[in-house]
C-alpha cells in the first residue's frame, strides 16, 4: 500500500476562517429550486437544516479551478498529484441552535485526519473535514464532512452492469417517500445557489468525455430535499443531528426516489435514495 503524501500528512490541524451574513437571497433561491411559492424569506426566519451550506462558500477566480472546476487548492485542502479526483463520501450534523436570517455567520474548518484505503479499483485517501459554524450564540452547527480522494486510474466510472456489485432494493418500506426529476433546471439552481463549479453536476460534454451516463445529482441535494419531505411530513420533528453516506452515484437519467421511515420511539427516522434502476445511492439518519 502506498503512504499518504507529505503534503496531505503536513495539513492536518489547518484552520481556515470566513465570515458571511445569512442573507434572505440564496435562501429564497433555493426555496424556489424546491418548489415554493413566491418564496419571500425574512430577517429573524430561522435557517431550515443544512441551508448554512448556502454561506461561506469558497469565492475562487477561474484561475484557482482544476480541469473538472474544483478548487486545486482552496486554502484548506491542498491538492494530490497522483489522487486528483475528489468526491464526497458523506457527513455528520450536530445542529446545537438555530441560524436565522441577518445573522453574521462564522465557520472555522479544520483538517483532522487522513487515512489511507484499500479499495477495488486501487488505494484512495480518506479526509476528515470538521466545520463549526458559529453565530453571536456561539457554535450553533458543527460538521463532519468525508473527502476522498482517488487515484486517476481509480476514478469513479458509470455501472457496466456486469462485475459491480448492485445494492438494490428500499432497506425498509417507506412511509413517506417521493419521486424526484433531477431536470436542468434543478441541478442547475442547486449548483448555482451553493456556488459549486464542479463540471460533473451541469456540464454534459463533460460527463460525457468522462463515460459517466449522465449529470452526477449532488448528495447535498438529495440530503436537503430529504429533509424538505420530513419537514412537510412531520414538522412537529426537531432534527438534532443528522447524517448521511453516499454509496452508488446518483445521475440524472432517469427519476430516482427518496423514502423515509421513523422508528418506533419517534427519535429517529431513516432515510435512503434509490436510483431509477432501484439501487440504494444514498442512506441517512435524522434524530431528534
Amino acid at each position: 500500500m502506498r503512504n499518504i503524501p507529505k503534503n496531505l500528512n503536513d495539513a492536518v490541524g489547518r484552520t481556515v476562517l470566513a465570515e458571511d451574513n445569512i442573507s434572505a437571497a440564496p435562501v429564497a433561491g433555493l426555496m424556489a429550486a424546491f418548489g415554493y411559492e413566491d418564496p419571500a424569506p425574512r430577517p429573524g426566519d430561522t435557517l431550515p437544516p443544512l441551508w448554512h451550506g448556502l454561506f461561506c462558500t469558497a469565492k475562487l477566480p477561474p484561475a484557482r479551478l482544476g480541469p473538472d472546476g474544483l478548487a486545486k487548492d482552496e486554502g484548506l485542502l491542498p491538492a494530490a498529484a497522483a489522487y486528483p479526483n475528489k468526491l464526497f463520501g458523506g457527513a455528520r450534523f450536530d445542529f446545537r441552535h438555530p441560524l436565522r436570517i441577518g445573522d453574521t455567520m462564522r465557520k472555522e474548518s479544520e483538517v483532522m485526519s487522513f487515512a489511507l484505503k484499500e479499495g477495488r479499483t486501487g488505494p484512495f485517501i480518506v479526509v476528515l473535514i470538521e466545520h463549526r459554524i458559529s453565530n453571536d450564540g456561539g457554535v450553533a452547527v458543527v460538521e463532519q464532512n468525508d473527502i476522498i480522494y482517488r487515484a486517476a486510474a481509480g476514478a469513479a466510472k458509470p455501472s457496466s452492469g456486469g462485475a459491480e456489485k448492485k445494492a438494490a432494493g428500499s432497506p425498509m418500506e417507506p412511509v413517506w417517500s417521493r419521486t424526484i426529476t433531477p431536470d436542468p433546471v434543478l441541478m442547475f439552481r442547486h449548483s448555482a445557489v451553493t456556488f459549486n463549479s464542479h463540471r460533473i453536476h451541469y456540464d454534459r460534454t463533460y460527463v460525457r468525455e468522462k463515460g459517466y451516463p449522465g449529470l452526477l445529482v449532488q448528495g447535498t441535494l438529495i440530503a436537503r430535499m430529504m429533509l424538505e419531505m420530513v419537514a412537510a411530513e412531520l414538522p412537529e420533528f426537531a432534527i438534532g443531528a443528522f447524517s448521511f453516506r453516499s454509496g452508488r452515484p446518483v445521475y440524472d437519467n432517469g427519476d430516482f426516489m427518496i423514502g423515509a421511515a421513523p422508528v418506533a420511539d419517534g427519535t429517529q427516522i431513516d432515510l435512503w435514495a434509490l436510483d431509477h434502476d432501484g439501487n440504494i445511492g444514498m442512506t441517512a439518519q435524522a434524530n431528534a
